[in-house]
């Protein structure tokens, strides 16, 4: 009997892993996927070369502990990448307009911060409107996944933003599998039930059977777990299904296309759009590393409607966002006369709002719930331990903090065994 059982093969977990062998805590993990890496995951065929369906910057780099990982295994970084392009009605914003625009959403995010000892509240009630509160609540929407009128003030404020964001040009997903290449892992073994009040051992529930263990370090998403997929005998206390419940996953889904050569002349890098509702950003990566790839992310309430109508709608919209950004010939520039027949086997989606492992991007605290991730990262009976990105207090929703979270987790969990002896 293994001394923890570790449910979820994502960053959390996976780091929870090597950190208990370090310890020298027997475990074992579960992982429903056919694949590692959760919502950190890389794909390297499709297109002819990496895409990150997923998480793909290192935020806060010279905070961030996979910077010097992704040193140690030669996986290339772009440590100065260029400014971002800002847009609204399909206008890219230039000169004094731009320096305007950038200074109007700087301003947004000042409001936050300068809150972060104040009352609780809805992060639109600091926003006034202004000639760039859309493009302000386009960029809250690509980070946070949810409108403003639908996230803690002091949650956010929190959050650790320290210098660019350095995107990884071999994968995040790459880097997040290379690290943990030596943790075994139990893939196509979703837990589905915990058994843990009232023995001397904690049993977890499987396909495959039960396991039982002396802790369990569970780092399923909350979106997940507020879902019922993984059932806890007795239920979880009333104060962790609140905790739960006050952090619901934000929106943010993926396309990745293939192009024949570059029809966006000197343009690239990222492009944030304003879109022509509150409930939507768009943003579009262009030809990243000089590839012929171009990457929409969608963010925000409309990103799940538009997911859930497949990949041809997606394709259709990335299609009109481009159009209206580099004109209607864009359109024949990308895809020729037929559209459908050019893009066969050319595009990658990344719909996590429908994905049953994942049910979202990341979670987000609702207005007044700013204490809800100390209350998920408590554990319960000192059996039952909980880490990823949503138990994370300054760099929630982020690979990294989803990273340390897990070692957390796994030196708490092997405290309370008395398993604490270095290996």
């Amino acid at each position: 009997m293994p001394d923890i059982v570790v449910i979820g093969a994502g960053a959390a977990g996976l780091a929870a892993a090597r950190r208990l062998r370090t310890l020298g805590v027997s475990f074992v993990v579960l992982e429903a996927r056919p694949r590692i890496g959760g919502r950190a995951f890389t794909d390297t065929g499709t297109l002819g070369a990496p895409v990150d369906l997923g998480s793909h910057w290192l935020h806060s780099p010279a905070l961030n502990p996979l910077t010097p990982l992704a040193d140690r295994y030669g996986i290339r970084v772009d440590r100065s990448p260029g400014p971002a392009h800002l847009a609204v009605d399909g206008r890219l914003l230039s000169g004094a307009e731009l320096a305007s625009a950038e200074a109007g959403i700087d301003d947004g995010f000042t409001r936050i911060a300068a809150s972060r000892d104040g009352d609780d509240g809805a992060v639109s009630d600091l926003v006034p409107d202004g000639p760039w509160s859309r493009l302000f609540e386009a960029a809250f929407l690509a980070k946070q996944g949810v409108p403003p009128s639908q996230s803690s003030i002091l949650d956010f404020a929190r959050y650790v933003w320290e210098g660019d964001d350095w995107p990884v040009l071999d994968g995040l997903g790459t880097l997040v599998a290379r690290h943990a290449r030596s943790v075994p892992v139990e893939l196509e073994t979703p837990a589905t039930r915990i058994a843990w009040h009232g023995r001397a051992h904690v049993s977890v529930e499987t396909p495959r059977g039960a396991i039982g263990a002396g802790a369990v370090i569970v780092t399923v998403p909350t979106g997940v777990l507020a879902g019922g997929a993984l059932r806890f005998d007795p239920p979880l206390p009333g104060w962790k299904l609140q905790a739960i419940g006050d952090l619901p996953m934000g929106s943010c889904n993926k396309l990745s296309l293939g192009l024949a050569g570059n029809p966006f002349g000197d343009a690239a890098g990222p492009v944030l759009m304003a879109g022509s509702g509150a409930d939507r950003s768009v943003e579009f990566l262009l030809r990243e590393d000089g590839r012929d790839i171009v990457t929409m992310m969608v963010n925000g309430p409309f990103a799940k409607d538009l997911a859930a109508a497949g990949a041809p709608a997606m394709i259709d919209y990335a299609v009109g966002q481009l159009s209206a950004l580099f004109g209607s010939g864009i359109r024949s520039a990308l895809f020729g006369s037929g559209i459908r027949s050019a893009l066969t086997g050319r595009h990658v989606l990344a719909d996590w709002d429908h994905d049953p492992w994942a049910a979202g991007c990341y979670a987000v605290a609702r207005p007044g719930a700013a204490a809800a991730r100390e209350a998920l990262a408590r554990p319960v009976e000192d059996r039952l331990f909980f880490a990823g990105e949503a138990v994370h207090d300054r760099y929630m929703g982020d690979v990294h903090g989803a990273h340390l979270s897990g070692e957390a987790a796994a030196e708490d969990a092997a405290r309370a065994l008395g398993r604490t002896r270095q290996g």
